[in-house]
């Protein structure tokens, strides 16, 4: 990936990893999210609960018609999916939909937010029989572009995840920040001077706790992740009625200073394998981080989105719920051999087991104007 020697030596010699990590991921033409390679499922490098198979997609179908009821059957239900990436829920969702809940069908408005233009691609062939039905965007819609904002369900899968993160180490008494540097021509980790003061002060504010804790002198690592709230904010302004749904892999502010994650969250993934190695093959490899739930619960309150629940809830309980009210009779409705009924089932066991998703995963429920 040239572009990354480029920028490191435009800069001075080095970048944050934060901006290492926005490199690898979204260059428009050499990031991971934006090359031709198969990213998502067996033949990719990670599954999403949606890469399962149908089970995902339908538990959460009654999730959306249930929603639309509670929300008074609106004429329009916009569902908006942050980060569809190849649009595998979409596809499952939409004909399901239509052929379970007709009714809901016809006022349902599905929206896919998706940065990469080459997934956009994708996305406007996998949908395009649905007309206008299904809006491709490659960004969130807001009041002013969409006549009276959001009423419906933001879904965001697997997406707070993917944005970059800064990560501070404690050092001697202060705060130093992680850059990716070249020496020799190759990358390597260093540590400054935290980019910016504010980085130090969220630190301080979230992790100093943790330091007194533990008496960590020279080892504990704090993430600061400013996108997040960002899109909080931004997620708060373009819903006005409804809810907004997260599912993603984390932790609360409790978790991590109870010494969950003392060397930090972030890891690469590369043909189903765990990498450490977080500088390696650069825009071929995804990199992620935990979430912080404590964070995007107080950045949705502060702006008018009221936490559904006090705590992140389990995948399995959440999904469980949902299928358990017809005994997962759609889950397994259209299964015309015991053996897709074990395919179907070894699906809904990979969501809900303990060794599978079913608590890697956590549920936020945010809800407005309802």
């Amino acid at each position: 990936m040239p572009i990354l020697r480029e920028e490191i030596r435009a800069a001075g010699g080095k970048i944050t990893f934060a901006r290492f990590m926005e490199l690898c991921l979204y260059h428009p033409q050499h990031g991971y999210y934006n090359t031709e390679r198969v990213k998502l499922g067996k033949r990719g490098d990670f599954y999403t609960s949606a890469h399962t198979g149908p089970v995902f997609a339908r538990l959460l179908a009654r999730h959306f018609e249930l929603l639309w009821h509670e929300l008074g059957k609106p004429d329009r239900f916009d569902l908006v999916e942050l980060g569809p990436g190849d649009g595998w829920f979409a596809a499952e969702l939409l004909p399901w939909v239509a052929k379970r809940f007709p009714e809901f069908s016809s006022h349902l408005n599905y929206i896919a937010v998706e940065q990469s233009p080459l997934l956009r691609v994708r996305l406007k062939q996998l949908l395009s029989a649905y007309g206008d039905k299904a809006l491709i965007s490659d960004d969130l819609p807001t009041p002013k572009n969409l006549r009276g904002g959001i009423t419906g369900c933001i879904v965001a899968n697997e997406f707070f995840d993917a944005l970059p993160i800064h990560i501070l180490m404690w050092r001697d008494g202060r705060w130093l920040e992680r850059y990716v540097c070249l020496e020799s021509d190759s990358l390597r980790a260093c540590e400054e001077e935290p980019s910016v003061a504010e980085l130090s002060q969220h630190a301080n504010s979230g992790y100093k706790a943790a330091l007194e804790l533990h008496h960590s002198e020279n080892s504990w690592v704090a993430e600061i992740r400013p996108l997040a709230a960002a899109w909080m904010n931004k997620l708060a302004e373009s819903l006005t009625r409804g809810e907004l749904l997260i599912i993603d892999y984390g932790y609360t502010q409790e978790e991590w200073q109870c010494g969950r994650f003392p060397q930090g969250s972030v890891l690469g993934y590369f043909q189903h394998q765990v990498i450490y190695e977080l500088l390696a093959n650069p825009g071929e490899q995804d990199l992620t981080a935990h979430v912080n739930f404590s964070q995007l619960m107080e950045v949705g309150n502060q702006n008018g989105l009221r936490s559904w629940n006090p705590f992140p809830q389990a995948q399995a309980n959440f999904l469980m719920e949902l299928g358990e009210a017809d005994e997962f009779h759609e889950v397994f409705a259209d299964c015309a051999t015991d053996r897709e009924r074990q395919q179907r089932a070894l699906q809904l066991k990979t969501l809900i087991l303990p060794q599978g998703m079913g608590t890697t995963f956590q549920v936020l429920q945010f809800r407005k104007g309802m």
